[in-house]
């Protein structure tokens, strides 16, 4: 199955980790990348199913609209790519998104 790309893009890395962290909670995506794009300001990208990557979209947007010191400069969702977009090797065929609930703790 297609897998969507979902990106937001902020200024500065406190945002970018508020954005990841939030996306990453709020619906079954997984946080593929953080690109700082130009003079801080920085994407973050996620893929998922169409319906995962919308509602963390959402969920992202929502946070960081009431956040008093993130400014969010933009979002993208696309949610079908053609299978020419390489995306510097994050949407590999073989990749597949762990079951939900199934994180591996490692403890010290």
């Amino acid at each position: 199955m297609q897998q969507a790309i979902g990106v937001i893009e902020t200024a500065g890395m406190p945002g970018a980790l508020v954005t990841a962290d939030v996306m990453g909670k709020a619906a079954n995506v997984q946080v593929v990348g953080l690109e700082n794009t130009d003079a801080g300001r920085i994407s973050v990208i996620i893929r998922g199913s169409t319906g995962a990557v919308q509602a963390a979209i959402a969920a992202a947007m929502q946070v960081l609209q009431a956040h008093p010191g993130i400014t969010l400069l933009g979002s993208h969702i696309v949610p079908c790519p053609d299978t020419s977009v390489d995306m510097m090797g994050w949407l590999q065929a073989d990749q597949t998104l762990p079951p939900q609930g199934s994180v591996e703790w490692l403890d010290d």
